[in-house]
């Protein structure tokens, strides 16, 4: 017996077409896994809900019958024997129009069906009529050190040996390191120390793949992954944005109003002249190009992004004071529009 009502179960009406209960069956099963936190009942009558209205005939079949869909036996009101001469529905695991033999196979929530399938529907059992769940929850379980999470292959449960626990150490590098590459020493969680080429480029949150190198597998089973994620530590004048590096140029009112040449710091070392034109707003960016960082992907480098930063005088001596009226009282520029 359909002991819920699967159009509320996946929260669909009742004339909802195909894709919207596939639609809605993802949404769920993706809130409701419990290896994402949810009810495995929950999950459960999810998967049963959509076993059945996922196939067309079940569907129909489920639509006529409806809370006696799948009991063994007849459902009130079609006579005292469904089984006898004359009959036209099928009794216990006997096919009725269409095939239908109480559930079609599946059992009823409490106990066997026909054939001995198990009662209820198992999410290990369902078929997903083309809805891949390794492809729902690969990436909510990708790294948890048995080659994609617990399900192995949904619909069929964990075959043979898994594969061993995947491992991520985190290190701190310098901003130079990441710029120019370096190797670094690390001790892996089980206590062996490894050197790690950082490359050229390396950016902060990065991580750097060594296959083979985390825990073991069970009875020969391949050994889990070695991450490496690297943290740039703060440098006092730059910044990093992929392989762009950001440099903050502080100016005075009167630089930006009257524009000037300074000269900046280099990522790689060295300096070079940039101009400031007469007039530069706060917020302006300059960009040199190719003299950020090592590009990880491709060739090149990316940019120095110079970013005008104007600065305004806390405190004025008398003759900023007086030069700073004289500009006032001769400039009749209107700012507010209000």
């Amino acid at each position: 017996m359909a002991t819920q009502n699967y159009y509320d179960v996946l929260g669909v009406a009742k004339t909802a077409s195909a894709s919207d209960i596939k639609k809605a069956f993802r949404q769920l099963a993706r809130k409701h896994h419990p290896d994402a936190g949810g009810s495995e009942e929950k999950f459960k009558a999810i998967n049963e809900a959509y076993e059945v209205l996922s196939d067309d005939a079940k569907r129909k079949q489920y639509d006529e019958y409806g809370q006696y869909f799948g009991e063994q036996g007849p459902p009130p009101g079609y006579g005292a024997s469904s089984t006898g001469p004359g009959s036209s529905r099928g009794g216990a695991g006997a096919p009725g129009p269409g095939g239908f033999g109480g559930f079609g196979g599946f059992g009823g929530a409490g106990g066997p069906g026909p054939g001995g399938v198990p009662g209820g529907v198992s999410y290990q059992q369902v078929d997903m009529d083309g809805v891949d769940l390794n492809d729902i929850f690969g990436s909510m379980f990708s790294g948890a050190g048995d080659s994609g999470g617990r399900f192995g292959g949904f619909g069929r449960g964990q075959q043979g040996p898994q594969r061993g626990q995947d491992y991520t150490l985190e290190t701190d590098v310098t901003f130079d390191q990441a710029l120019n590459g370096t190797k670094i020493k690390v001790t892996t969680p089980e206590g062996k120390d490894m050197t790690v080429n950082v490359p050229a480029g390396a950016t902060d949150g990065g991580k750097l793949r060594f296959k083979g190198k985390g825990g073991p597998g069970g009875q020969g089973a391949p050994r889990g992954d070695l991450y490496v994620k690297t943290h740039i530590t703060k440098h006092p004048h730059f910044s990093r944005d992929g392989a762009n590096v950001v440099l903050e140029m502080p100016l005075s009112i009167a630089e930006a109003s009257l524009g000037t040449e300074v000269t900046v710091p280099l990522p790689a070392g060295g300096k070079a002249k940039l101009k400031v034109p007469a007039g530069t707003q706060d917020g302006k960016v300059f960009r040199m190009r190719g003299k950020g960082a090592p590009k990880l992907k491709g060739s090149g480098s990316g940019d120095l992004l110079v970013r005008a930063q104007v600065v305004v005088p806390k405190k004025l001596t008398k003759a900023q004071r007086t030069a700073l009226e004289d500009f006032a009282a001769a400039d009749k520029t209107t700012l507010r529009k209000w």
